[in-house]
C-alpha cells in the first residue's frame, strides 16, 4: 500500500508528478468532489527556510493573478510535515504535447498569444515569472495554455532575496 500524505479536505488518488522540490498528485476536493492537483514540497526541503519561503511565495503570487492564462490556486497550508498547494488539475504540459508530435505553426501560435497574455498580465501586476519553459505550460482538456510554477516570480522593485548573489535561477 502506498502512503500518500494526508492533505486536509482532500483524498489523494495517485502521483502525477515529481520533481527535485515536490511531488504532484491528483487528488479529489472533498467539499467540492472536484478533481485538483496537490504539489506537496519534500518533508525534507521543510528544514530549508528559503525553499520554504520561495514554496509559500509560489502560491501567494499566483493566487493573486486572475487571467484565464495563469494557474488557479485554490489553497496553501502546512498539514504534519507536508506543506502544500491546492491547485486546478492539469493533464499534459508542453513538453510532452511536443514529445507527441511536433507543434505546427497554426498550432504553436496560439499557445505563444495566450502566454503572451498571460505574461503581460502578471508584469501588469507586477510580477517576472523567470521560470518560462515546457514543462511550465500546461493544457486544459478544451486544449487552452495555463502558465503554471511561479516558485521563482520576482515582484517588479522588490528587494527580497531568495537566491544568492551571483546565483542565476529560471530558465
Amino acid at each position: 500500500m502506498i502512503n500518500f500524505p494526508e492533505i486536509p479536505g482532500c483524498r489523494i488518488i495517485e502521483e502525477i508528478g515529481s520533481g527535485g522540490m515536490a511531488t504532484v498528485y491528483l487528488a479529489i476536493q472533498d467539499r467540492l468532489e472536484r478533481e485538483v492537483a496537490i504539489k506537496v514540497l519534500s518533508p525534507l526541503l521543510l528544514l530549508d527556510k528559503q525553499f520554504t519561503a520561495r514554496f509559500i511565495k509560489e502560491a501567494r503570487t499566483a493566487a493573486v493573478l486572475h487571467h484565464a492564462n495563469i494557474i488557479p490556486i485554490h489553497d496553501v497550508g502546512q498539514a504534519g510535515q507536508y506543506q502544500y498547494i491546492v491547485m486546478e488539475r492539469l493533464d499534459v504540459n508542453l513538453r510532452q504535447r511536443i514529445g507527441q508530435e511536433p507543434l505546427r505553426p497554426e498550432q504553436a501560435v496560439p499557445v505563444l498569444k495566450q502566454m503572451a497574455g498571460a505574461l503581460s498580465y502578471a508584469h501588469s501586476r507586477g510580477f517576472i515569472h523567470r521560470d518560462i519553459k515546457p514543462e511550465n505550460i500546461m493544457f486544459r482538456q478544451d486544449g487552452t495554455a495555463v502558465l503554471t510554477d511561479f516558485g521563482i516570480a520576482k515582484a517588479i522593485g522588490s528587494q527580497t532575496k531568495l537566491t544568492k548573489t551571483g546565483l542565476s535561477i529560471g530558465t
